[in-house]
């Protein structure tokens, strides 16, 4: 699998892509997206995601994935429940089409803080939060990058998501880290030369 695909509005996977290696992992957040709480990742990206959490834990932060792999399908059956809820204008916003999303591909997933409230296991995730901050200064080390960062969406086409990350290696992720690009650019960077 290209490590380096891009997934976007201009770039569709077809209804029938499914990666190969896909793991499920385990999560402690109630309500995630996925269907029957079942969370997949690449296998490579899923020990990563690991290594990454583990690191966290022993800082004493906990975070959790919250979504994973998304079939084309259940990405439809999402998209169709948002324009019931916000409209098909504001949809388009927030949500990505069908075969428009990086989810599909199994490369990447969101995370998000947990904590205990009300005797509960409650999520969220802010670019305020501390667990963001770590994340986002040590993700490159396991190959990861904040894969639409702030003040970069005329680039990436969607709005700033602290919580999204995306698995390109750790070569490619320490350079978009160093040099404060995203993917697009640094595909650009590397058509160029």
């Amino acid at each position: 699998m290209d490590l380096l695909m891009i997934v976007n509005k201009e770039n569709r996977l077809s209804k029938k892509f499914v990666p190969i290696d896909l793991v499920e992992i385990k999560t402690i957040i109630p309500g995630s997206v996925e269907v029957d709480r079942k969370i997949y990742l690449n296998k490579i990206v899923a020990d990563k995601w690991l290594e990454l959490k583990k690191y966290v834990e022993k800082l004493g932060y906990k975070i959790d994935i919250s979504s994973g792999y998304r079939s084309y399908e259940y990405q439809e059956k999402l998209f169709n429940k948002f324009i019931s809820k916000k409209g098909l204008e504001q949809t388009l916003k927030i949500a990505a089409l069908p075969g428009a999303s990086e989810h599909q591909t199994g490369l990447c997933f969101d995370y998000e803080k947990v904590y205990i409230e009300d005797d509960k296991i409650k999520s969220s995730l802010n670019e305020l939060d501390i667990e963001y901050k770590i994340v986002k200064d040590v993700a490159y080390k396991y190959g990861f990058i904040i894969r639409y960062p702030k003040n970069k969406e005329e680039i990436t086409g969607y709005k700033f998501e602290p919580w999204h990350l995306r698995y390109v290696g750790y070569e490619v992720a320490k350079n978009i880290y160093e040099n404060d690009i995203t993917l697009e650019e640094y595909k650009s960077k590397i058509l160029i030369k």
